[in-house]
């Protein structure tokens, strides 16, 4: 796997041995960042369900402030910190290790303008995560958020008050949902 844009481009990642992560592939990378251009100079990106980090490394690669990686498979981890120490991006990096859902919490009181789900698929995971960032406001207004979801299962949108469903795409084999961070009062709330 390589990164595909910016500083580090055609740059080789380690990716986790066996079959618990499941890599983004490069076409969904490329149409992330580029729906995403104009977001990631300067940008606070969250990762989560990180695997090896190529969603925030790419992030990095291509300008971005600063990256927050959550991951908990001891293989993936191992694969991320690796390829973050490898490109010299630790010191722009946060990596905590551990169940996203919990981890979240901790991050309450920041706000990032790009955010990445990738969860394992069909285990309501995306759901849930979608339920806390919006509960702890951690997508910033104007932001965006995107979600990763197979496209043999549709994502059920839960009801959201910081965020709104911007567009829903198909990339290969794989759902990619889009939101936009808005303020709680355009909702009337």
């Amino acid at each position: 796997m390589r990164i595909t844009g910016g500083f580090l481009k055609n740059q080789s990642l380690k990716t986790p041995k066996g079959d618990k992560t499941r890599p983004t592939s490069e076409k969904l990378r490329q149409s992330v960042f580029n729906i995403a251009q104009a977001y990631v100079e300067d940008c606070l990106f969250l990762d989560l369900y990180a695997g090896s980090g190529a969603m925030g490394i790419e992030a990095l690669s291509r300008g971005a402030k600063e990256a927050t990686f959550i991951e908990k498979d001891r293989s993936a981890l191992k694969a991320l910190r690796e390829n973050l120490n490898e490109l010299d991006l630790s010191p722009l990096s946060t990596l905590l290790a551990g169940d996203v859902l919990l981890l979240l919490k901790k991050l309450k009181g920041k706000s990032f303008n790009l955010i990445y789900i990738d969860p394992p698929y069909e285990q309501g995971l995306q759901e849930k995560t979608l339920v806390l960032i919006d509960k702890l406001h951690l997508l910033h207004i104007g932001g965006l958020l995107f979600v990763e979801e197979s496209s043999q299962n549709e994502l059920a949108i839960p009801s959201l008050t910081t965020m709104d469903l911007q567009k829903k795409r198909k990339v290969g084999s794989t759902f990619l949902y889009q939101f936009q961070g808005i303020a709680k009062t355009l909702r009337g709330k």
